[in-house]
């Protein structure tokens, strides 16, 4: 790696840290520079904007996104377990990200302003869009309208349960069992009998 890629890289997870941390109105560049222990210029040579650094930073994770799309479209919609495959699909992220990139998005996700970016729309919706129509398939008796619902709601848990400082707040860890298990058995539940 190149002192030039070398410092590029250490913006990139600097401003990961700064977005996750205060989300994109509050983030500088100079808060990311300082933290990435490079000049402003620097960050300014490499991004030109703010918005560009902040696409960077979700474009860097988009192999994350693209093995969801897999391995949801590998899913067989007859097989017993599928609505299991495509849960499990679904939450990908939580094996394959950090927690401050799972964090990240999790702001994105409930951002009123984050239309007005285009990256929810231009690099999660594809992937959206996918496993609505998986749920479709799996679950073909459910009324019209449940799948786009009921994947919305699936993000909406995913998102609430990002950080888990609100669930430590609420019980002791050692009664917090496993997040991932137990997210997965409570959209398990609410996809089959909701």
């Amino acid at each position: 790696m190149t002192e030039a890629s070398s410092r590029r890289e250490a913006i990139l997870a600097a401003a990961e840290r700064v977005f996750a941390e205060v989300g994109y109105d509050a983030a500088t560049m100079r808060t990311i520079a300082r933290e990435a222990g490079v000049g402003l210029t620097l960050v300014v040579y490499h991004f030109e904007t703010k918005l560009n650094l902040y696409r960077e930073v979700f474009l860097a994770h988009q192999g994350t996104n693209t093995e969801r799309r897999r391995r949801v479209n590998a899913v067989d919609p007859a097989a017993p377990d599928a609505v299991e495959q495509i849960v499990d699909a679904f939450l990908t992220i939580t094996d394959l990200s950090t927690p401050v990139y799972a964090r990240l998005v999790a702001r994105e996700a409930a951002d009123p302003s984050a239309a007005a970016r285009g990256i929810i729309k231009e690099l999660f919706d594809p992937m959206a869009v996918d496993f609505i129509t998986q749920l479709e398939r799996a679950l073909p008796d459910k009324p019209a309208g449940f799948h786009a619902w009921a994947y919305l709601f699936c993000v909406g848990a995913l998102t609430a349960t990002a950080a888990d400082e609100r669930a430590r707040e609420l019980m002791p860890a050692d009664r917090l069992g496993d997040h991932r298990a137990c997210l997965r058995a409570y959209l398990i539940a609410a996809l089959r009998h909701g």
